[in-house]
Parts: structure tokens; sequence; C-alpha cells
């Protein structure tokens, strides 16, 4: 007797194609996700280029509002440190921590500085209007007097700080200083201040470890320790100032400009500056001491006035 035999299932063509078009689908289905997935994430990642992009115009733009308030007078027969005429009161009513504006001519370099007592990070998120960028945007902060220093500028050395901006901004420019050729064409200094106004002229610029204990000092217990830092500084300097300062023995009061290199920002570019000349706040434009480089007003009037249009 013959075994049962178990039915032959024949698949119909209908069947097949039901199959087909069902595993196509899902494959649709499956590169559909993929597709808007990757398309969420351009578009998150477009948003976030222009985010940045902006808070870089806005945080420039905000010290670009500023220059109206620094001015040049050049009624007189000559022009000298007493030409520039900074509005304190209506920068204070902005911020009251402002303490000085630091001018170099040819260069990007031309911010308020502001002093925040017992806290020196703080402007380092926070712009001159107090405003902060957030987490994913550009932080401009502002340039900042060391907290360890006198506001009124009376340390032997002032540190003042600021961001390297990756668009040369803010003092981005310090990194240029490290070629001396660099270095010597922009060695004048301008450092406006409610006490007076100081011309300033670079004689090094200095690679230093962040946490080192050298960055700020802004007093030193005896003259010779302070003229020790002063010829080190010199001597590892990485641009070569020509012409040469006269002997340190001679400088008495330093102000140093620093800023994150970049890409390592383990390390801070530092230009030290000798003051050469003070005059104080109040003193006529006509009775100040040495001239200033007319080249050096018409440079720092030419930037307002292309920021302000800008």
């Amino acid at each position: 007797m013959a075994g049962n035999v178990d039915p032959v299932y024949q698949q119909s063509g209908y069947d097949y194609a039901d199959q087909a078009y069902g595993k196509t689908a899902r494959r649709r289905s499956a590169w559909s996700v993929l597709f808007f997935i990757a398309l969420f994430v351009f578009l998150a990642a477009l948003a976030g280029v222009g985010y940045i992009a902006y808070t870089y115009w806005a945080g420039q733009n905000s010290y670009d509002e500023l220059v109206e308030h620094v001015e040049v007078d050049d009624s007189g027969s000559y022009l000298t440190l007493g030409s520039f005429d900074v509005d304190w009161d209506a920068l204070r009513a902005i911020n009251p921590e402002v303490v000085g504006w630091v001018y170099l001519p040819g260069t990007p370099i031309n911010y308020p500085i502001v002093w925040h007592e017992g806290n020196g990070d703080y402007y380092m998120k926070h712009n001159f209007a107090g405003q902060g960028a957030g987490a994913f945007g550009a932080e401009y902060g502002c340039p900042v007097l060391s907290d360890a220093n006198s506001p009124e500028w009376t340390d032997q050395i002032s540190f003042v700080a600021a961001h390297n901006m990756m668009n040369g901004t803010m003092f981005a420019y310090l990194e240029e200083l490290q070629d001396s050729a660099v270095f010597n064409e922009h060695r004048t200094f301008y450092l406006l201040t409610p006490e007076g106004n100081f011309r300033l002229t670079s004689f090094a610029c200095d690679s230093i470890r962040g946490t080192s204990k050298v960055t700020v000092i802004p007093n030193f217990e005896t003259e010779d320790e302070f003229r020790q830092y002063l010829t080190q500084r010199v001597q590892e300097s990485l641009a070569q100032p020509d012409p040469a300062l006269p002997s340190v023995d001679t400088i008495d009061q330093v102000v140093a400009f620093y800023t994150c290199s970049a890409p390592d920002d383990r390390y801070r570019i530092m230009v030290y500056c000798a003051v050469e000349e003070f005059l104080p706040a109040g003193s006529d434009v006509s009775k100040g001491n040495s001239l200033v480089d007319p080249a050096d007003v018409g440079s720092v009037e030419s930037a307002m006035g292309e920021r302000l249009q800008g």
C-alpha cells in the first residue's frame, strides 16, 4: 500500500509578487528613515553653524558700537596723548566695571577693558554689556584686567587677557607678534584709562604655559626680582625687538597683554610693554608730553569710521 504523500504547494505569481513588493517596501521604509535622520542631522548642523556665525557677528558688532565713545581731538596745533578722549561716563552707563581702553594701531585690537573684583574669569564668558553667547555660541567675552591687579593701573605689571577668536578679533592678533617682523611693525600700544593715557612700547613676546606661576605677578617683593623677571622675559622672547629698548633697569612699569595660543591652548601668548609715557587725565591736549604719531591717529579714526559705517 502506497504511503501518504503530502500535497505540493505551488506558489502563484501573485503570491511571489506580493512577497517581493513587501521586501522592497521594507527596504524603502528603512532608507526613508535613514534619509530623514540624515536630513535632520544636516539641518541641525547647518543651524548650529548659522548660530555660531551669528554669535561671531553679534559679538564683534557689540564692540563696534562702542567706538563712538572714543574720539581724537585734532583741534590743537599738534597731537599728544591728550588727543585721545574717551567718554567714560557713557561707557560706565553700559558697564560700571570699565577701567580702560586698549588700542594697537594697524590691528583689530581696539577694545574696552574691564575689571571684576574677585573673579577674573567672569568676562571670559560675558561681553562688555554682561551678555553671554550661550553653550554653543562664539564667546567673545571682554578684555579684562586681572583681578589680582589694581584697577587704578598702579602695579608694577598689569595683566590684560582676552580671547583668541577664530575670526582674528579680540586678542587673536597677539599670535602674529611672535614673528619679529610683525612685532616690530606694531610696537606702540595706547592704553587709555580714567586716570590718564599711557603710551606703551612692546619689548618681548613670550609663549608661557598657562599653569606657570610666572603668568600673573602684579608686584615683586624686591626691585631685583622685578628686574630678573623682565630680563627672563626678554631672554625668552620669541620676537626680537628692533630697536631694542634700553636696559630693563630703566623700566618702572609694565602692561602685559595675553591670550590663549591656538590650536594648543595650554600656552599663553604674552606681549610685554613698557610704559614710556603717561599723561594724567584732564591735561590740555596742547600741553601733553611727546607727540603722538599722526599715522596712529589717522589709523584709529579710520578704524572707528569703518566700524560705525559697518
